[in-house]
């Protein structure tokens, strides 16, 4: 069964074309815990609910420790796929976790690499994971956009944060909607925002020229990730975001959120 949802990106994306990139899980071990679910529980109900990307990250876990969430969530991913008729493809990237991905990726797990501007430079995690791939690149401003295109390998920014977030780049400055708006006019690839996105301000982001909203706590910790993973992405898809940027002002449907179902 195609899923309806998915939607093709904008041009020159070419590698992410026919991906759902509305709703885009990044997953806190932390926050999955204390909600009393597993990161891979969660992943697969927010995969219900409509998210299409997937990144997980753990900045404590030991290599052996991370490299087993990975493959849980991969699994967790495929499983729901499976059980939902979903045949796209829906990406896992591992954050900052370069070493990690080569090993999965040697095991035969397709998976895919988002990385900050702290982390390894784009030119050798490329070298290091191959071509095939994805990758994701951090970014808050249009010369960091500059040198993520220069460097080449990368397939879209992730930009933020948009509001004040507790989850991450505590120090920065919240850059606003419409500062996303101007950004995403300025990138040469595709962006998705991040920080402090929830199904109360989504809908702020929609038609900004971002492809997808990242978000960690209004997901990871909600009582329900699957029907929380719903709003968030009704929300934000009030608007042809996937079309080309020239028919953003255009009316659209929302597209319609995966059918809901059990974990595994």
């Amino acid at each position: 069964m195609t899923d309806p949802a998915a939607a093709p990106a904008p041009p020159g994306a070419p590698r992410l074309l026919g991906l759902d990139t509305a709703l885009y899980l990044v997953t806190d071990s932390a926050m999955c815990r204390a909600a009393g679910r597993s990161v891979a529980q969660t992943v697969a109900l927010a995969v219900e609910g409509g998210a299409g990307l997937v990144q997980v990250r753990d900045k404590h876990a030991g290599e052996a420790e991370f490299d087993e969430l990975a493959r849980s969530v991969v699994a967790a991913v495929e499983q729901t796929r499976d059980r939902l008729g979903i045949d796209h493809e829906i990406p896992v990237f591992l954050d900052d976790r370069v070493a990690s991905a080569r090993r999965l990726l040697d095991e035969g797990l397709r998976v895919h690499v988002h990385v900050g501007q702290d982390d390894e430079p784009v030119e050798r995690v490329s070298a290091a994971i191959g071509p095939e791939p994805l990758l994701g690149l951090s970014a808050s401003n249009e010369q960091e956009f500059a040198a993520g295109e220069a460097a080449g390998g990368v397939d879209l920014f992730g930009v933020g944060p948009v509001w004040a977030t507790q989850t991450k780049d505590v120090a920065r400055a919240a850059l606003g909607p419409e500062r996303i708006r101007e950004l995403a006019a300025a990138a040469r690839l595709p962006i998705v925002a991040i920080g402090g996105i929830g199904a109360d301000n989504a809908a702020e982001l929609a038609g900004s020229g971002a492809i997808g909203v990242c978000v960690v706590s209004a997901i990871c910790a909600a009582p329900d990730p699957r029907a929380a993973a719903q709003r968030i992405r009704a929300a934000f898809a009030e608007t042809p975001h996937l079309d080309d940027p020239a028919h953003l002002d255009e009316p659209s449907d929302p597209p319609a959120p995966h059918p809901a179902g059990g974990t595994p």
